[in-house]
Order: C-alpha cells, then sequence, then structure tokens
C-alpha cells in the first residue's frame, strides 16, 4: 500500500504535474505546500515528526542531518524530497558584562555605602547555548535566561533546507537574529520561510520549474494555442490591483475603469484585434463609457467605425434601436440606446466591452444588433 501511496500520479484536476515529498517541520509545511503548488508540484507526504536515532544526532551539523533525511526519504519513496533542519544558539555573555549591575555596595562605617562588592553571574547564565534542533526546550532555556541576560541577548535561529533527487542536491539558508526578550521556537517560521523562498528560485533555475505551467496550459487549450503578453499583463494587473467587492463586481478602478492605463488598454486593444481581424467586422459595438476604453485601440487597429450605446437618450438622437438591461454594478435596470444611422443591415458588428459581469449588457447590445438586422461576429473584451 505504501508503494501504491507514493507512486500515484498527480492531481491534475487540481493543476500538478510533479509528485515530491517532504520532511521539514509540521508548522511550517503549508509554506513549503503553498509556494510550490504555484511551479505544479504536490507533495505526497510530510515526515514531520523526525526524531534523532543517536546522541551523536544532537552534535552533527544541520546540513549532515538534513541532507541525511533528504537522502533517506528518497530512499524510502523514490520520490525527490525537500528536508530541513534548524538550529538555536543564544551569544554568551561577554567578560565585561559579567557584573552584576545591581547595587551590591557593601556598607560602611556610620552605615554609608562603600564600594561594590562584584557579584558575578552563574555560569549557567553567562555561557552560550547552541542546538541543533528545534523544539520545546528553546522556550524553556529562553525563559530560564531571560531574568539573567539584558533584553538585547542575541539569539540566532538557522535553517537550512536540503533537496535530492537521486542525483542532484542543493542546500539554501535562512537566519533570523533575535533579541531574546522576544525569541522562542515560534521564530523558526522566519528563517525556514527564507530558507524555502532561496530553495524555490534554485529549483526554477536547475530544474526549470515553470510559474502556473498549468494556467498557461489551460489557456493555450482554450484559446486554441495563442497567448500574448498583453494578456498576462492584464491578467497579472487584476491578480494584483483588483479587488472583488460584496456584490461580486470585480473592481478594477486602478488602471481601466476611473483611472485607465493607457498602454496596457491599447496592448489589449491590439491583441483582441489580431484575434477578430479574420471575421473582417464592418463596425465595432460597445457600451458608453466604460466599454470604450477597450474598443477605441480595437477600432483603431482595425481601421473599423467605433459605435457606442448611450444609457441616457441625447437631443440628438431622433430614431433609435433601445433594449433594457439589469445593471449589475449599480443594481438597478438600464436602457440602451443606438441611433439607427449608425448601424443597418450590412453591418458585420463585433461587439465589445471592458468586464463580463452578468453579460446582460452584451445580451441587449446583441438584441439591438439584431433589431437591426446586422450581422452580430461575435464578442471580445
Amino acid at each position: 500500500k505504501a508503494e501504491a501511496f507514493f507512486k500515484r500520479p498527480p492531481d491534475e484536476l487540481q493543476g500538478f504535474d510533479t509528485m515530491w515529498v517532504a520532511a521539514i517541520d509540521d508548522p511550517c509545511i503549508k509554506n513549503l505546500y503553498g509556494i510550490f503548488s504555484n511551479y505544479g508540484i504536490q507533495f505526497a507526504d510530510n515526515f514531520g515528526d523526525w526524531e534523532d536515532g543517536t546522541e551523536e544526532d544532537s552534535q552533527r551539523s544541520i546540513e549532515d542531518i538534513a541532507s541525511y533525511k533528504a537522502r533517506k526519504v528518497f530512499q524510502v519513496t523514490g520520490l525527490p524530497c525537500i528536508a530541513s533542519r534548524t538550529s538555536f544558539e543564544v551569544e554568551p555573555i561577554r567578560p565585561e558584562d559579567m557584573v552584576d549591575k545591581s547595587d551590591s555596595r557593601v556598607p560602611g562605617p556610620g552605615g554609608k555605602k562603600g564600594k561594590n562588592q562584584s557579584q558575578t553571574k552563574s555560569p549557567r547564565a553567562v555561557t552560550g547555548y547552541r542546538f541543533n534542533n528545534i523544539g520545546e526546550h528553546v522556550d524553556r532555556i529562553v525563559q530560564s535566561l531571560l531574568p539573567f541576560s539584558e533584553p538585547t541577548r542575541v539569539t540566532r535561529f538557522r535553517s537550512c533546507v536540503c533537496f535530492y533527487d537521486g542525483e542532484i542536491e542543493m542546500f539554501e539558508y535562512g537566519e533570523l537574529d533575535c533579541d531574546i526578550y522576544f525569541s522562542g521556537s515560534a521564530r523558526t517560521f522566519i528563517p525556514m520561510s527564507s530558507a524555502i523562498n532561496s530553495m524555490l528560485k534554485s529549483c526554477e533555475l536547475a530544474l526549470d520549474l515553470q510559474y502556473q505551467k498549468w494556467l498557461f496550459s489551460k489557456v493555450n487549450t482554450a484559446t486554441g494555442g495563442y497567448s500574448s503578453d498583453a494578456g498576462i499583463k492584464l491578467r497579472d494587473r487584476v491578480l494584483k490591483e483588483a479587488k472583488v467587492l460584496p456584490n461580486d463586481i470585480i473592481d478594477v478602478s486602478s488602471f481601466m475603469d476611473a483611472f485607465v492605463d493607457v498602454d496596457l488598454m491599447d496592448q489589449c486593444g491590439k491583441d483582441l484585434a489580431d484575434r477578430f481581424i479574420k471575421v473582417k467586422p464592418s463596425k465595432i459595438l460597445t457600451v458608453a463609457t466604460t466599454g470604450l476604453v477597450i474598443a477605441i485601440p480595437m477600432a483603431k487597429y482595425l481601421q473599423v467605425p467605433l459605435v457606442y450605446a448611450r444609457k441616457q437618450r441625447s437631443v440628438v438622437m431622433a430614431d433609435t434601436f433601445d433594449a433594457g438591461y439589469n445593471s449589475k454594478t449599480i443594481g438597478q435596470d438600464r436602457q440602451l440606446l443606438v441611433s439607427k444611422d449608425h448601424i443597418d443591415e450590412e453591418d458585420r458588428v463585433l461587439i465589445v466591452d471592458d468586464f463580463l459581469s452578468s453579460g446582460s449588457s452584451q445580451e441587449a447590445l446583441l438584441r439591438i444588433v439584431s433589431e437591426a438586422g446586422a450581422t452580430p461576429l461575435g464578442g471580445g473584451g
């Protein structure tokens, strides 16, 4: 059963295409899973309950232990392994700081205090400490030393992460210097996070890992193998800057609504124009005003007129095509109006809008094209 468990295929429905295994502390595993999942790597399991086998193990370097864990787990599972080990150190107190600063002057004649009577601290409080693993003992030693130490006495956490796949072995490190006043085993997350991120970069270079390869594959499948820099840039802006409002509307006002990134919209317009140039539209139809940011550059590159539907009747609009729709953005029923002089039955119309919300405004534009007797070619946005 164990052999079948580790030889099972990765979950392709979740975007994974490679199976690895881990041997790091359980509290840090979610960080490892999260960042490597973007590269299509699924972890079959984590051997997080590793224990030293002999007393000599406590004297070994964190590199030796991380390497041993990675190699041993690879030998058992046959899967590439990422293993870790973190050490903890407490710096010794310097000789010049070993005299207790409390007022210990011996009373002299008449009750007056004389010279200081030196009181050295306990050797156990003065000496430095080093452990090559993390556990409850770290918190115990910190609490024991804290009353006898300056709050700024330095403790150091040093994490080593090792990757081994039977051929390649790589090491990366993370380090944290922390005042003893704030120290504790929970601080291990910081150097471990740094080491894991460094290991990801090394694996990306050494193993040619690709960021969100599964997403690019799905996009290529959906677009017939067509992809572009403009689409990737737009996707990144949406992921980084867009906000999902309580009514499930995506707020993109930081780059294509109230505040427009003209260069990005021009690139997106050219990209969409390239996709639709073969259908040979004679006009583009959009909604004022949000649809104009993408429709104008498209019309420029396709070299066709642009017609936009108004939401209120103008004094120059005598005879119009009109269609109602429900605006999810404002939560009201609205009307789209297009002058009958602008569309006729000979037109081949491409419908364009900024973002697809519920599709009601695009459906209203399609009804206007149908009422005019024109030929709808498709929609973009």
